[in-house]
């Protein structure tokens, strides 16, 4: 097997990313997605006690998600979900998880599964938030109607206050990448602590100007996770810019390039016309065997 191992480590902004850390955050978008179907925890229930007073046959998740559930029980068993938004108007869901293990925060956005979801996906206007930059507007309507964003800033600074020296990551998977990348630039230009978001499947969230926004701030740092030629990371095309550090995974290797360093073509349909490229297990399988 030609698995490309890659022995450098990410520095963007300040804030270094391992591989066992981008793996362990995309093990939190795939559970976003079943949280409140499958399983949850109680208000300040840890991942132990609750995998403890569980049998299997009362947690609904495939074998994966199983896995990755055990796995957080090893590496974070203090992990509490400390908040979980659910919008009935909007359908937008947004987990807030803490780890004391890891020192930790973490705001995980679930990706596209209904109507409404698809309905802000095709929202492809921008508008303008300030000083020519311009974003989706379906992303920015989504995350900002009945003040969702208000409530996530709300419970993050609260967190930061009982936790000064724990980390912030913003992470999600599909339309969950789009909001976990507005989001942390939004909120990273409110806030002096370091905030990075490391997107999964991501589509294009604004002009040219927002990518130099984004990466110009200090204390904001973007790993734009991608999967060879899925379709969604070549969304929308014009006058969109993708911003951050990409990481690319194939089949049996991966490689890590900055923003800049890389073609129009490679995101583009004539490159990614795949929607099998685009499923969340296949990220994770691809990501669990190309090291770096």
């Amino acid at each position: 097997m030609n698995i490309l191992y890659m022995s450098m480590q990410c520095v963007s902004g300040g804030c270094d990313i391992s591989h066992q850390k981008v793996k362990e955050l995309l093990g939190l978008t795939m559970l976003v997605y079943e949280y409140g179907n499958s399983f949850k925890l109680e208000s300040k229930e840890t991942v132990e006690h609750f995998l403890e007073k569980c049998s299997k046959e009362e947690i609904n998740l495939n074998e994966t998600c199983m896995k990755v559930l055990n796995d957080f029980n090893v590496c974070s068993p203090m992990g509490t979900v400390e908040e979980f938004i659910s919008d009935p108007d909007t359908d937008i869901q947004v987990g807030i998880t803490k780890s004391d293990t890891n020192k930790r925060i973490c705001v995980i956005f679930r990706g596209s599964e209904s109507k409404s979801d698809w309905y802000y996906d095709l929202m492809i206007a921008k508008k303008d938030i300030g000083n020519d930059v311009y974003v989706h507007t379906g992303f920015y309507h989504q995350l900002h109607t009945n003040g969702v964003f208000d409530t996530i800033v709300k419970k993050l600074n609260q967190l930061l206050e009982e936790n000064p020296d724990y980390e912030i990551f913003i992470t999600g998977h599909s339309l969950g990448a789009a909001l976990s990348t507005l989001f942390g630039y939004e909120f990273g230009i409110t806030t002096d602590k370091k905030v990075c978001v490391v997107s999964f499947a991501s589509p294009r969230v604004g002009n040219f100007k927002f990518k130099q926004e984004f990466e110009s701030r200090e204390n904001l740092c973007h790993y734009r996770v991608s999967n060879n030629r899925d379709i969604i990371t070549a969304t929308p095309m014009y006058r969109y810019h993708h911003c951050g550090k990409n990481i690319c995974l194939y089949e049996n290797s991966m490689e890590i390039k900055e923003c800049d360093d890389i073609s129009w073509w490679r995101f583009s349909f004539f490159y990614c016309w795949s929607i099998a490229d685009h499923g969340v297990k296949l990220y994770y399988d691809r990501l669990v065997k190309n090291l770096w």
